[in-house]
């Protein structure tokens, strides 16, 4: 490993505008792809898609990735370290090279209020629907209340289940599940069978990399990469950290499950 950086096409985004962010990984041995490059978890900002690039010569290969993000508030945000786990030529030994973290301006905070007050607008007007809607209820309430006659209700008879065939579970069903194990249970062990279901979900297993099941989920599905990315940091954060992580796990699968 000769050269791990991470960088952006700027050092000033705006709110809601997207912006790339950049690594370019430098080795000396001709190689086709970086299979153990690790992108970091990017909590602040809201993923949109990435493309790399592998490019060999006689002096080794550099792998480049432009990752596309998009900022949703202002201030200062801190994307961390970009990390690859390689064999060590010289002795090898395996080791872990960590790139340079990266820092941040996002400025617009006007478009944020604007979007609150847009917000705030719809909010008032699904209100005071309801409100309509809740006095119409009650009308016809009433109203059937009124000429209410006694009918006879009829059992409809179930059909008897088929013996041994297993019940279908839906993607929501086992994230319901999920939840429920990790309120309970709020362990490292229970996040990473967590990881390995959600992982199944999509087609992907333990041995892939984040960036490589990010590549199977189509950029709209946002909740999707979401609550891969907060599995991913949960996963592998240090101790002082994982109840936060954890809680931003179930955060992401109330999100996708009533």
């Amino acid at each position: 490993m000769t050269q791990l950086t991470l960088s952006a096409n700027t050092v000033s985004p705006k709110v809601e505008v997207p912006f790339d962010l950049i690594v370019i990984a430098r080795v000396r041995e001709r190689v086709t792809e970086l299979r153990n490059l690790d992108l970091p978890i990017l909590a602040e900002v809201e993923l949109l898609g990435d493309e790399h690039s592998v490019v060999s010569d006689a002096s080794g290969t550099t792998y480049t990735e432009r990752v596309r993000v998009v900022a949703h508030h202002s201030g200062v945000i801190t994307i961390a370290p970009v990390t690859l786990d390689a064999i060590d030529a010289r002795d090898g030994k395996a080791k872990r090279y960590s790139s340079n973290s990266l820092s941040l301006i996002v400025g617009g905070g006007i478009v944020s209020v604007t979007r609150t007050y847009d917000i705030t607008g719809i909010l008032v007007t699904v209100l005071r629907w309801l409100a309509i809607l809740a006095v119409a209820a009650i009308a016809v309430r009433l109203l059937v209340t009124r000429r209410r006659r006694k009918v006879a209700i009829v059992p409809v008879p179930q059909p008897d289940p088929v013996p041994g065939a297993p019940a279908l579970r839906t993607h929501e069903q086992r994230l319901r599940d999920a939840r429920t194990v990790l309120e309970a249970e709020r362990t490292r062990p229970t996040i990473l069978q967590v990881r390995t279901m959600v992982r199944e979900m999509v087609g992907a297993n333990d041995d892939e990399t984040l960036a490589d099941v990010l590549r199977r989920i189509e950029p709209e599905e946002r909740h999707v990469r979401g609550l891969l990315f907060a599995l991913e940091r949960a996963a592998f954060t240090h101790d002082d950290d994982l109840n936060g992580a954890i809680d931003h796990v179930i955060d992401r699968l109330n999100e996708m499950i009533p």
